[in-house]
């Protein structure tokens, strides 16, 4: 067998190379709640995938530590930002595709794994050399490594926040690290037995000791788990989860019970102690959070900060801080279908600050600026950096929330103002239900109120799979509409919507009569 300090041996090389060709197998499906990127060119072979071919099952294997030169020449910055020392220390970890910008889940190759510390001065840089098929890449609660998967190989690996002491897990997906309270104990939670449904889903999910992978146990293996939507409570004892997507809600690993909350992708749960999760809408733009003791429920836009402009977003994950937040976006190219798939290396990692009491972004940092597509992020924020939440009386429902110059309900005379192409049922796949939404003159409100000149309004146009007869709406035609707040219903939460609009800061509303609801 050989190790890590025999990796580089001339004589091997080629040998490795017949063994990476053989192993490189293209995971099948989608991970996330979008259709699938076209695959890109493999590469060489890189020292992660050597370690993954040494490695008997269930054996981890360790590498030796990097000399000097390799840990320098792997915390050298990339090009892109480099801000200034800061108080707060941030560290963010995110994939970065360098490719042709659009492998948004990691289904290809031309990956680069990335990080940044706002404290170093050295701005973003690769953690490690080659580019890969780096997936998911979780900071430690230590915040002194980072787990990750190589998701052609299917293997989870730990490396030190420097570079150094990479290792072998376990065969699997990582799904999110977690330190026991009680001794501070990491343990990495992996998807295992991986299911090519779409997106994939795991059947179980295993925990590994990372400073001892041979440690572990099953946690949970009464029904699949979707990969990227998967996050522990602090206290380890339940978790916001896909089972699998669209059903979002928690698990109870005592219990072994599984309870559902509503429809959506990419759930959350708060590392603080009032127990929050969320589920991100079908639209991309907003995530509903739950209180689960009390059982209230929010709705916290995501998209609405002017640096965004109205497009969606993407990988919303709650950091180790419960007001801190981090996603991916904005997604401003390619069709008005789904922007999500044709990524852009427009598309950079930006940390959200919550206010105090949990119920909007009161601040946004853009951590990345460069020409490259920036993915798959995590981060971690040392203890202390932001004030704790504070308790307080439940936030205001959506419902009390009218968009500026609109009542809650009004029924109008519009107009539509120009052709839209309509969405295909392929086109949303995986989502099987679809709303297109676009804009209108207002002509006449002929009950309620508004004062608004121009409106967006959502309305059916894929249900079950099937396209609706009556989807399609000329520009020119006048419709008589029931509106309502679209992000009061909670029915379209999980549901695909399509902006056809070119103004995304209209009001968004819902044609409450459009389309047969699905029994």
């Amino acid at each position: 067998m050989l190790t890590a300090a025999t990796m580089d041996d001339d004589s091997t090389v080629g040998l490795r190379r017949i063994f990476f060709a053989i192993l490189l197998v293209v995971v099948p499906g989608l991970s996330g709640c979008t259709a699938p990127t076209e695959e890109v060119a493999a590469p060489e072979p890189s020292t992660v995938e050597t370690l993954a071919m040494e490695a008997p099952a269930g054996e981890p294997a360790v590498t030796e530590a990097p000399d000097a030169e390799s840990v320098e020449s792997r915390s050298a910055p990339t090009a892109g930002a480099q801000p200034p020392r800061d108080t707060l220390h941030l560290r963010v970890a995110w994939t970065r595709d360098v490719g042709d910008g659009t492998d948004f889940v990691s289904l290809g190759d031309r990956l680069r794994l990335m990080t940044y510390d706002s404290l170093d001065g050295i701005g973003e840089r690769s953690l490690l050399p080659e580019t890969a098929s780096f997936a998911k890449p979780l900071i430690a609660p230590s915040g002194d490594s980072v787990v990750f998967t190589m998701r052609r190989q299917g293997v989870v690996y730990a490396i030190n926040w420097d570079g150094s002491g990479l290792r072998r897990v376990a065969e699997g997906f990582g799904l999110d690290v977690w330190s026991d309270p009680t001794d501070g104990v990491e343990w990495a939670y992996v998807g295992v037995d991986e299911r090519p449904t779409d997106p994939p889903s795991y059947p179980a999910i295993r925990r590994y000791r990372l400073d001892d992978p041979s440690v572990s146990e099953t946690v949970w293996d009464a029904q699949p788990v979707s990969g990227d939507s998967f996050q522990l409570s602090a206290d380890g004892r339940t978790a916001a989860a896909l089972l699998p997507w669209p059903s979002a809600g928690v698990i109870d690993f005592a219990a072994g019970t599984w309870r559902e909350l509503g429809e959506g992708c990419w759930t959350a749960f708060s590392p603080g102690r009032t127990p929050l999760c969320w589920f991100f809408d079908g639209a991309h733009r907003n995530v509903t959070v739950v209180n689960l003791d009390g059982e209230e429920r929010w709705t916290i836009p995501m998209n609405d900060d002017p640096r965004f402009g109205g497009y969606e977003v993407y990988h919303p994950r709650w950091t180790n801080d419960p007001r801190a937040i981090v996603l991916t976006g904005p997604y401003s190219v390619g069709t008005r279908v789904n922007k999500i798939r044709a990524g852009g290396r427009q598309v950079e990692v930006h940390v959200g600050i919550l206010n105090e009491s949990m119920t909007a972004v009161e601040s946004w940092r853009q951590v990345t600026e460069n020409d490259a597509a920036d993915f798959y992020p995590d981060a971690w924020i040392a203890p202390g950096g932001l004030p704790a939440p504070r308790g307080g009386a439940a936030p205001a429902t959506v419902a009390d929330r009218a968009p500026d110059g609109a009542a809650a309900s009004v029924v109008v005379s519009v107009r539509v103002r120009e052709d839209v192409p309509l969405p295909t049922p392929q086109s949303i796949s995986p989502y099987r239900e679809g709303l297109l939404a676009i804009e209108y003159d207002v002509v006449e409100v002929l009950e309620g109120d508004l004062d608004v000149p121009v409106v967006a309004v959502a309305h059916w146009v894929i249900r079950d799979g099937e396209t609706l007869a009556d989807a399609a709406r000329p520009a020119g035609e006048t419709y008589r509409l029931n509106l309502a707040q679209y992000d009061a219903r909670r029915e379209l939460e999980g549901k695909r919507l399509v902006m056809g609009t070119r103004d995304l800061t209209l009001p968004l509303f819902y044609d409450t009569e459009s389309g047969a609801p699905a029994p």
